[in-house]
């Protein structure tokens, strides 16, 4: 009943602003906590190293899983 009531995409409006509501009070929270850390300028240097080494871990394991697959993709259709 309540379908036919609302204007179409109503649900979708108010998805969308919920999602960036929310999206900003998190950016905002996080935001405060590490202005309240008094050694983040330490710290930083640690993350940077951290996710250096992450994002090249993801990037050769992501290469060896795709040869893998396309390996075993190849050899199902002979």
């Amino acid at each position: 009943m309540m379908g036919m009531l609302l204007a179409a995409g109503f649900a979708a409006k108010i998805k969308n602003t919920l999602f960036n509501f929310s999206l900003l009070a998190l950016l905002f929270f996080m935001g405060v906590s590490l202005g309240k850390d008094r050694d983040i300028l330490s710290k930083i240097a640690d993350f940077g190293i951290i996710s250096g080494i992450m994002s090249v871990s993801v990037v050769i394991f992501s290469i060896i899983g795709v040869l893998i697959i396309t390996k075993l993709f190849k050899k199902a259709e002979r």
